[in-house]
């Protein structure tokens, strides 16, 4: 398993898109992760943004539904739709739409990063390290990693796209990524938040305690607010807040 980037290999070009993949239930979560607020901006709206500023064209979202909120907040975000009905196959199964509308373009990429929606604290700059490990190595994969831990974005070229679609991938896209160990390219970052994995109401009240004060604020002195269940018990989880509007157009 490489790690670090390589020195003294001619430059890969070609254009690299971004994926994120937010066609998911939210189950855990109890309402869309997409559009969850960071610190002021929806999840997918946060990362559309570090992806495109992190040198990714163009930057493709994956939603259940070609009309919906996650949908209108990928249009207003300036990012292409791809459809995964129903959020069917889970990750690997938006993943596999994302590739398909990516090979469907006039110049598809030379390369796509992929991120599911839960990690949109990741860096920019976490991106560009990405890309510049595939630019300058001959690495299939590039993922980064943090004090030894893998995370999102993974890199992947597009020579190898077709091993994503194939069937009966027992770990989804895991299986593809640790298939041939001397493919990847490991990329140390000092990010944290590559493998944030914000999925579930603690877990965002953790990671953005700003918004889930304000919530719990504004649920505490709403004149209509509903009685706290009395079975709830001590500590409980607090809910998230709920999704955050797409802006008006």
């Amino acid at each position: 398993m490489g790690r670090g980037v390589p020195a003294g290999l001619p430059l890969r070009t070609g254009p690299v898109a971004g994926v994120v993949l937010a066609a998911g239930s939210s189950t855990r979560m109890g309402t869309p992760k997409a559009l969850l607020d960071a610190d002021g901006a929806t999840f997918l709206a946060r990362l559309g943004r570090t992806l495109r500023r992190g040198g990714c064209d163009p930057v493709v979202v994956v939603a259940a539904a070609q009309a919906g909120p996650v949908a209108a907040e990928a249009e207003q975000a300036g990012a292409r739709l791809a459809v995964n009905p129903g959020g069917e196959g889970g990750q690997i199964g938006s993943l596999r739409a994302a590739i398909s509308h990516l090979g469907a373009l006039d110049d598809p990429p030379a390369a796509f990063l992929f991120t599911p929606v839960d990690n949109p604290a990741v860096a920019s700059e976490t991106v560009r390290a990405v890309i510049r490990g595939w630019e300058c190595s001959q690495a299939a994969i590039v993922a980064p990693s943090y004090q030894g831990k893998r995370g999102h974005p993974v890199l992947a070229d597009m020579a190898i796209a077709n091993e994503f679609l194939d069937e009966g991938l027992a770990d989804g896209a895991r299986t593809v990524v640790r298939r041939d160990p001397a493919r990847v390219l490991e990329v140390p970052v000092p990010d944290p938040h590559i493998a944030d994995d914000i999925d579930t109401p603690q877990r965002y009240a953790d990671r953005f305690p700003g918004e889930g004060q304000a919530a719990r604020e504004a649920s505490a002195t709403a004149p209509d607010a509903p009685p706290t269940a009395p079975d709830a018990p001590p500590g409980a989880p607090q809910a998230p807040p709920g999704p955050r509007a797409p802006a008006a157009r």
